[in-house]
């Protein structure tokens, strides 16, 4: 390989190097704040900067860190927060930073509130879906709790936006399964129509850890701090208003038959609330009544009372709430393409059929060539049909 050839090679490792390079991350010193002590204020800045593992970052030292922020004004991680435009477009001009990572500890009563979120350099704006929320009981459970933590705060946007659903608000006399079958139903049939949730179990945990196990009818700021201990984008609440099962005898009189028959009833709405605002973003409103005659007598010959209730539940969910859900604006662009759409994208070589003439339309008349040949075309060519013809057919 010649000198010429030797630079161009290096060049194109040089270029395809700084194309693929990692965005750069730095880790802010924490906010203490509530008597937290200063030294364990340290150790978690230490734990935060040893626990980032990401391919996709290359991590700011916080020495130079500081130097950056010295140099634009801003002296303490507690400015970076609540910036002003002015600071904002200050934090622009850091160069070789892309993102901060800030984070706030608090100390309540005995228990330690840890929040991280990401800033993005660029524009001195906190992403509000990049944020995480733990309260643990000292440092060492923080620490156990930072590497998931970090996973979800640097993972792609596409992972970030999850909803959760939470415990129903019942306000009818109904049996002890109907909350516990009506989430499973909804989680399952929301799974599968491709939309991220946070897990039904593992929402009771988080929320049962935090005193926040029953949830009916909150205000808009504590749906907001649900919203921030789970980590979701969204919340789904269902409120049931009538759920029921109607047995009614019945005796006919010309064949002395007698016997019961059942009939379901479940009424109510699912809220679509913004895990941010805690402000509701829709409300699909369901209403649906079960003859449940149309099921064959040899599939609920053994049925009980509680079997008609969770067909009845089986029944509302696929046919009335999720259709509701995808089709609401909260939704709607988050809904997968189908495989129907997929298969009706247009074939570039499909050919267009040529415009039909209005009818009545006067077609001009076909002189003659005096050439058999091409009187056949120009015939052909004036009655709208393909003007070719087999070369045999042409006679001279």
């Amino acid at each position: 390989m010649n000198f010429k050839k030797l630079i161009t090679a290096f060049a194109c490792v040089v270029l395809s190097v700084g194309a693929f390079a990692a965005d750069k991350l730095a880790v802010a010193e924490p906010v203490g704040k509530g008597g937290v002590p200063a030294g364990d204020i340290e150790a978690f800045w230490g734990i935060l900067e040893s626990s980032i593992q990401s391919d996709e970052y290359t991590l700011v030292s916080r020495g130079a860190l500081k130097q950056m922020l010295t140099e634009i004004g801003l002296t303490t991680s507690s400015d970076l927060v609540n910036l002003n435009s002015r600071q904002k477009a200050k934090l622009g001009e850091v160069e070789g930073v892309k993102y901060i990572l800030v984070s706030e500890i608090s100390k309540f009563g005995s228990r330690l509130n840890c929040t991280m979120r990401i800033l993005d350099a660029t524009t001195g704006e906190i992403d509000q879906a990049r944020t995480a929320n733990m309260r643990v009981k000292d440092l060492d459970e923080l620490a156990d709790q930072i590497e998931s933590a970090l996973q979800k705060l640097l993972s792609d946007d596409k992972s970030l936006h999850r909803s959760a659903i939470l415990a129903p608000v019942i306000k009818v006399t109904a049996p002890g399964y109907l909350a516990d079958d009506f989430n499973v139903r909804l989680e399952n049939e929301m799974l599968d129509k491709g939309l991220r949730l946070q897990n039904l179990q593992s929402v009771a945990k988080i929320l049962k850890k935090n005193d926040m196990d029953n949830l009916n009818e909150l205000e808009p700021k504590l749906y907001a701090k649900v919203g921030k201990l789970l980590e979701v984008e969204m919340l789904l609440q269902a409120t049931i208003t009538r759920f029921e099962i109607e047995k009614i005898a019945y005796n006919v009189a010309e064949t002395g038959a007698s016997g019961f028959r059942y009939i379901g009833n479940i009424e109510g709405s699912v809220r679509i609330i913004s895990a941010q605002t805690g402000e509701t973003l829709g409300s699909v409103p369901f209403d649906e009544r079960v003859d449940f005659r149309t099921i064959p007598i040899s599939t609920r010959r053994d049925w009980t009372v509680d079997d008609y209730g969770k067909h009845l539940i089986r029944t509302v969910i696929p046919q009335k709430v999720i259709p509701g859900i995808m089709k609401s604006p909260a939704f709607k662009d988050k809904n997968p393409p189908t495989a129907e759409a997929v298969e009706k994208k247009p074939e570039a070589a499909e050919k267009k059929a040529p415009p039909e003439k209005p009818a009545g339309e006067a077609r001009p008349p076909v002189k003659s060539s005096g050439f058999i040949g091409v009187d056949q075309l120009l015939k052909k060519a004036a009655e709208g049909a393909d003007p070719t013809i087999e070369l045999e057919s042409v006679s001279e």
